[in-house]
């Protein structure tokens, strides 16, 4: 009420000024002020009220809490003596308890070298009781200033509770007691079976972990062994590759000779056929076809040459003559084939035969000039596919051959861990050796401690771990610069993130960076730096935060 009659004055006062004062600037700035004093005064005179309000509140609380106090004292008493009692009952029970429990717990005690069990207990329980209480200090401390007001009528309440409950609980003690003896004795029985058979697990796990060591070992030896094979096979295939364009070559020059000889009415000494199954039109679609699909086997077959049901007789030939197959020595024939031919037309004359063999001459020239070039185009152009085909499948061999050797160490390294030092198994195969751009890639995972599966069965998080060491393994070939992993650790377990994140860290270096998006702690954690993006609505844009972490590295 004072403060409320000294602002009244305050304004009568200023007020008083006012009137006297001239009106202006000055004026309207006390106008003003007085305003917003007046405004002031009054929400601190609605403080004060409520004030006033509160306080009588709490007197008349108070009072009603004196009251029930001593309506409750004599109950409290009735309950202080039936607790006192209860309590003597309860230490003649806890005494029988404890003289069995020594009996019990003898050989523990005497192991841990302690008196009894209760000194055990006693030391657990006062560590335990310890971390309670410091923790219950910190609620109390945050209960007390938060919830003051209330604590005094819920301590009522809890004492009010706590009577009944220890009355119940006095009845319910004595009947407890008996079976919890009981239950402690069947519990501690199958404790002891449980270790035993924990024990016998152990031993079959270390058993399996040896046969499973063996089976690793056996499958790197066999794809060792697969690896050797493919590149003997390889070599194979390009040498029959060789030796069939080689077949094709000859075979293309004695049809040439054939339809000659047939041309020319040269008589060859034969033992089977007729030169008239030789036609006289070279087929280049039969004869020069550039066999470019193998067989369903993946295999090369040698080529199988025309030779229109004709054998030669080479009797007449001496083995000298046979396995010189110069050009000096061809040259040799067509000189005597020449000066046969000449005799025999000047032997007969025939003007319009000569005529006549001109025009076929000429034409012959130009017919072979033809065929010339085509067996010359047919022959390059099957030479640059071959070289085309050659280069290809040597790149793509010496991409495959140095993934495929990585990537089972790197799916080890991914893998490993306490349980199974060794890590899983990967590896890749090809389903036509001869041409890989005919079918595709196998890629096999075995992650460690299970068997063999095929990619569709494994779950989520193994398929991922599977499809990183794919990645890392391409990426040896011909690394990047950078990687940009988009939460790859979604369905990964913490164990297996933690996995990765120590593989990155390795692999991270200054020509070497990765960039991770996660929302998983134990990952980017282990980062050099933390990128943050946030939205600021000020300016309705993003914008971003960084944090070096190699300045907390030990």
């Amino acid at each position: 009420m004072g403060e409320e009659r000294s602002g009244r004055r305050r304004t009568c006062k200023l007020q008083e000024l006012n009137r006297s004062k001239p009106r202006g600037k000055a004026d309207e700035n006390v106008i003003a002020e007085i305003t917003r004093l007046e405004s002031a005064i009054a929400v601190v005179r609605d403080d004060l009220s409520a004030c006033n309000s509160r306080y009588s509140g709490i007197k008349e609380e108070l009072k009603h809490v004196e009251r029930e106090l001593k309506k409750l004292s004599p109950e409290l008493k009735k309950a202080q003596i039936s607790h006192s009692k209860l309590s003597s009952q309860i230490a003649e029970l806890q005494s029988a308890i404890d003289s069995a429990e020594d009996g019990v717990f003898a050989s523990f005690c005497s192991q841990i070298g302690i008196k009894n069990v209760r000194e055990y207990e006693e030391r657990q329980l006062k560590v335990a009781e310890e971390e309670s209480q410091a923790r219950l200090r910190f609620d109390q401390q945050v209960a007390r200033l938060t919830h003051q007001s209330q604590f005094e009528e819920e301590q009522l309440k809890l004492t009010q509770s706590r009577l009944v409950t220890l009355r119940n609980a006095a009845d319910d003690e004595q009947r407890k007691v008996a079976e919890l003896e009981e239950k402690k004795r069947t519990i501690q029985v199958e404790i002891t079976e449980a270790q035993e058979g924990i024990a016998q697990l152990r031993e079959m796990l270390q058993d399996l972990n040896d046969v499973l060591e063996e089976k690793n070992k056996h499958v790197d030896q066999a794809k060792k062994t697969h690896t050797k094979a493919a590149k003997i096979l390889d070599q194979a295939l390009k040498e029959i590759g060789l030796k069939n364009d080689e077949i094709e070559k000859l075979a293309l020059e004695r049809s040439a000779t054939y339809r000659k000889c047939r041309l020319e009415d040269i008589e060859l000494p034969l033992l089977e056929g007729n030169l008239k199954n030789v036609p006289m039109e070279e087929n280049l679609r039969e004869e020069v076809a550039m066999d470019i699909d193998d067989d369903d086997d993946g295999t090369q077959q040698p080529r199988q040459a025309q030779d229109y049901g004709i054998e030669v007789d080479f009797d007449s030939l001496t083995e000298e003559e046979r396995a010189d197959n110069s050009p000096e020595t061809t040259a040799e024939f067509d000189a005597q084939i020449a000066k046969l031919n000449g005799e025999i037309e000047r032997m007969a004359p025939n003007l319009k035969a000569i005529e006549k063999l001109d025009d076929v001459e000429a034409k012959l020239a130009d017919t072979e000039k033809e065929a010339d070039k085509a067996r010359k185009d047919s022959k390059n152009a099957r030479d640059q596919f071959n070289d085309v085909k050659r280069k290809r499948c040597e790149l793509f061999n010496k991409a495959y051959n140095h993934i495929s050797d990585c990537i089972d160490q790197v799916y080890k390294d991914l893998t490993k861990g306490k349980a199974s030092p060794m890590g899983g198994v990967a590896y890749l195969s090809l389903e036509d050796s001869e041409e890989p751009y005919n079918a595709g890639i196998k890629y096999h995972a075995m992650p460690p401690m299970k068997r063999f599966r095929d990619m569709e069965q494994l779950s989520g998080g193994e398929k991922t771990v599977a499809a990183l060491a794919l990645l890392f393994a391409i990426h040896s070939y011909q690394p990047a610069p950078f990687f940009v992993l988009d939460e790859v650790d979604a369905a990964l377990d913490n164990t297996n993130v933690a996995k990765i994140a120590n593989y990155i860290r390795s692999q991270a270096s200054d020509s070497f960076q990765f960039i991770v998006i996660s929302l998983k702690g134990s990952l980017y954690e282990r980062g050099n730096s933390l990128v943050g993006i946030y939205r600021d609505q000020d300016v309705n844009s993003s914008r971003t935060l960084t944090l070096d972490l190699t300045q907390y590295d030990e």
